[in-house]
């Protein structure tokens, strides 16, 4: 077994923060509607690289993000969050004014309404990685933001009723990205060469207490830059989708569909797949919550690409410690390769470099700590 450390600059003050945040006095500093929060994962990872066909294990720091709220009055909330796990970078950065129950404004850098498994933040998750169908369908892997993927946007949401509960979201939002594989302006070779708009829907309905049915709606515009001087490339791409999520006492349920254009295949080649996960929560103590979750997922990212369903199998346990700790030992697996026709627009050498590729469901081991205050 090969081993190696990822970020090995980091490793040193990663340990002595993990040391001063596994304090029992560790909690999230807030006053006079500011809070402050930092949240960190550190992953050891065991994996089997398909290239050499040997075993390697990984130690990462996968998420390092601190974020501030500002509750400037009844009606307004101002978000800022960054990460600085591979570099900085902006996650949230918006401002969200409630007119009413029924409307709330928000506009700013935010995630797009689309998929719930998306929507969820990372550290609330019970299965750590989100999977095949969110990598193809929520900008992962795309060059075009994804489905429920972050941008600059302005979202329209509101809820109605309590018993039976209605939720609605309508935004659009806009995005820009600089691509490798795309041409590059030879005087300006940072400047963006791609470009979308996304016009994205989602309304929930609670039936009663613990059963929410959701449906979501992603219509995006997306344009890309040949040649200095010369035409854009224009495509249109829709991905449909539903999810349910059931929650009865210590169970949750939830399960989720999409069927759409895949971002990442040949225009006008249809992507479709699904995933379901359970977890059940049993109650050790009064600050010790043990949590099994099972997942399993389906995905044929090409319609074209004949026989390329690929299965991927996942299993979790999820050990929280209070507020502020959660530890995970989680593994995964699946069956067969997925396959996509690449788009028309990438050079010639990355086309055989994308046709060459193997595209195998991965199978690894891993135990996870996330770290929150």
């Amino acid at each position: 077994m090969n081993k190696f450390i990822r970020h090995a600059t980091t490793t040193g003050w990663m340990f002595t923060i993990m040391i001063l945040l596994f304090s029992p006095t560790a909690a999230a500093w807030e006053k006079d509607g500011l809070r402050l929060r930092g949240r960190m994962m550190v992953r050891y990872q065991v994996d089997k690289d398909r290239l050499s066909d040997q075993w390697t294990d990984t130690l990462e720091l996968q998420r390092a993000r601190f974020d501030g709220r500002w509750l400037v009055n009844d009606d307004l909330k101002l978000m800022l969050e960054f990460e600085f796990g591979n570099g900085f970078e902006i996650r949230d950065v918006y401002a969200e004014y409630t007119v009413v129950q029924a409307l709330k404004i928000k506009a700013g850098h935010f995630k797009k309404p689309f998929s719930r498994l998306r929507m969820s933040s990372r550290w609330d998750l019970v299965i750590p990685r989100r999977g095949l169908l969110n990598r193809q369908m929520n900008g992962l892997t795309g060059d075009f933001g994804g489905c429920g993927g972050r941008d600059i946007g302005l979202m329209f949401s509101g809820r109605v009723g309590e018993s039976v509960k209605f939720r609605y979201f309508l935004g659009v939002f806009d995005g820009f990205s600089l691509v490798d594989t795309f041409y590059k302006d030879l005087d300006d070779p940072t400047e963006p060469n791609a470009s979308h708009r996304d016009y994205v829907a989602r309304v929930q309905l609670r039936v009663v207490k613990g059963l929410v049915f959701a449906f979501h709606y992603n219509h995006k515009r997306a344009s890309v830059i040949q040649a200095t001087g010369g035409p854009m490339l224009d495509y249109t791409y829709n991905m449909f989708g539903a999810d349910i999520r059931w929650k009865y006492h210590g169970f949750t349920l939830q399960v989720e569909g999409a069927y759409g254009d895949n971002p990442n295949a040949m225009k006008g080649h249809k992507l479709v797949g699904g995933h379901a996960i359970a977890s059940y929560a049993i109650n050790i103590s009064d600050t010790v919550v043990l949590t099994p979750a099972l997942m399993g997922e389906l995905l044929d990212p090409d319609d074209v690409v004949d026989g390329q369903m690929a299965t991927r199998l996942a299993g979790a346990l999820n050990l929280d410690i209070g507020q502020h700790i959660r530890i995970i030992l989680s593994a995964e697996g699946g069956f067969d390769e997925y396959q996509w026709e690449v788009p028309e627009y990438i050079t010639e050498t990355d086309l055989r470099a994308e046709l060459e590729r193997a595209r195998e469901v991965p199978t690894r081991i891993f135990l996870q700590i996330n770290v929150a205050i």
